[in-house]
């Protein structure tokens, strides 16, 4: 498939941002992000799904963002980065802000197509509210990155064994999502390239630990090499 035919073909794209920030900052950030980032890129055709901060590392933000319509996220980021909102408070954001280029392309797994099925917009919600109704309060939220020696999705028996391995730990899914192979149309923001990844998103009520450890057991059983990290969602976050 060209990558014309593959665009073309992709439902949505979801952007998977780590950030290291400054020492220390990692509230500050957050404060800022959240005042000034959410509605205002939402409002371009955009969904801020996920907000985290990192346990033990106050230098660390990662946050998540789709596009329900991919063959228009050049011109929305353009539009962003760009306009008003970015103009008057993007200095301060790279202030705080050490490198911003971690960052996985990203498509749902059609072995679990429905991302993030609850997001309501931030224009939406109470000014200060916290998640959208359905949201846990107290969880941990596991990222597993597995490496994928080929470029399609996420191999058959590992995509099975996740699906079991979850409730057998006691966790819930929140999503399973595979390099998108299309290209990057906003070079300004880079992108991982040339690697082809599956991300496997966990819900915990017990800090991570059973989330860790059902990822790192399909790892295993599937030889697949693999980075757990624990995230705290923010007030804000859809994603818990």
């Amino acid at each position: 498939m060209d990558p014309v035919t593959a665009a073309d073909a992709v439902t949505e794209l979801v952007e998977l941002r780590s950030y290291r920030l400054a020492p220390g900052q990692a509230e500050a950030f957050v404060t800022h992000f959240e005042r000034h980032f959410l509605a205002s890129q939402e409002v371009l055709g955009m969904e801020i799904v996920g907000q985290f901060t990192v346990p033990g590392d106050d230098a660390r933000f990662v946050w998540v963002r789709r596009f329900r319509s991919p063959t228009r996220r050049g011109a929305a980021l353009a539009r962003f980065y760009g306009g008003p909102v970015w103009a008057e408070f993007g200095p301060r954001a790279n202030e705080l802000m050490v490198d911003h280029t971690d960052v996985h392309l990203l498509v749902p797994d059609p072995s679990m197509p429905d991302f993030a099925p609850a997001h309501v917009p931030h224009a939406q919600r109470p000014a200060g509210g916290d998640a959208p109704p359905g949201g846990t309060a107290g969880t941990t939220v596991v990222a597993a990155t597995y490496t994928l020696a080929g470029t399609g999705g996420l191999p058959r028996g590992a995509a099975e064994a996740m699906g079991t391995a979850a409730p057998r730990a006691g966790v819930t899914e929140l999503g399973r999502l595979v390099s998108a192979r299309v290209p990057n149309d906003f070079p300004r923001l880079p992108v991982h390239e040339g690697v082809t990844v599956a991300v496997w998103l966990l819900s915990d009520r017990a800090g991570g630990r059973a989330a860790s450890a059902a990822a790192e057991a399909v790892a295993a059983a599937h030889d697949l090499p693999v980075r757990t990290t624990a995230l705290t969602p923010t007030r804000r976050s859809t994603l818990r």
